[in-house]
């Protein structure tokens, strides 16, 4: 008798040391989620490899070829991504003084690395095109605080051509901005043109579209 209820824990242990490190084992692997039913709850089971939800479907890897890829994004950087007859249709379509001046501007924006799309935002945003304001005044793209350069008006930069004025502002982009890690519409405007002059939130939301709108536009053209 005694024989055989050593033999029964015996038995009991044996089952318990084996039976436990499994339990353990089968509930770190079994991963609940959701199966898109509010009354269900499904479980997974894999050794290998992560639980996938059903309503996270695996993505293609697949790259569309780069001379597909349109230039995106608020970064000011890369160069053109507007033509010099695109600018021209823009700045004579609504009456700038500077209409004509496109291939100058899209030259600018070659040599400069500078998005001319950001530059003509700008200039949208500063004076309609140079139809307003001390922009209409000073030749400028930009209304840049004087700062010991060697014409001005009044407070801003005065030049005598708006080519003169375009590349002023290319290069002030390129040293004082780009050159410091400033690279984006959100990184450059409160700079730019800081809260304590301006409302910086709308004028990086209007500066933003607008370039947004004029590289879809001349998308749209190709």
């Amino acid at each position: 008798m005694l024989s055989l209820v050593r033999s029964g824990l015996l038995r009991m242990i044996a089952f318990v040391v084996v039976s436990l490190p499994l339990c353990m084992l089968v509930s770190r692997v079994y991963t609940p989620y959701s199966s898109g039913s509010s009354r269900a709850l499904t479980f997974g089971l894999s050794f290998a490899e992560p639980v996938q939800s059903p309503r996270e479907p695996v993505q293609s890897r697949e790259l569309a070829p780069v001379s597909r890829i349109p230039k995106s994004g608020t970064s000011v950087l890369g160069g053109p991504s507007l033509s010099a007859d695109f600018i021209n249709q823009v700045l004579s379509s609504t009456g700038s003084p500077a209409a004509g001046t496109g291939q100058g501007f899209y030259d600018l924006s070659v040599q400069s690395g500078i998005d001319d799309a950001y530059a003509l935002a700008v200039f949208e945003k500063e004076s309609s095109f140079g139809r307003y304001g001390a922009g209409f005044d000073d030749h400028a793209l930009g209304n840049i605080v004087c700062a010991g350069y060697p014409t001005c008006n009044g407070r801003f930069r005065w030049y005598p051509s708006w080519l003169a004025g375009y590349a002023d502002f290319y290069q002030l982009i390129s040293r004082e901005y780009v050159s410091r890690g400033c690279s984006t519409v959100e990184t450059i405007t409160p700079v730019y043109a800081p809260s304590s002059e301006n409302d910086t939130g709308l004028y990086i939301q209007q500066v933003r579209q607008s370039m947004l709108a004029f590289r879809q536009a001349q998308s749209l053209m190709l």
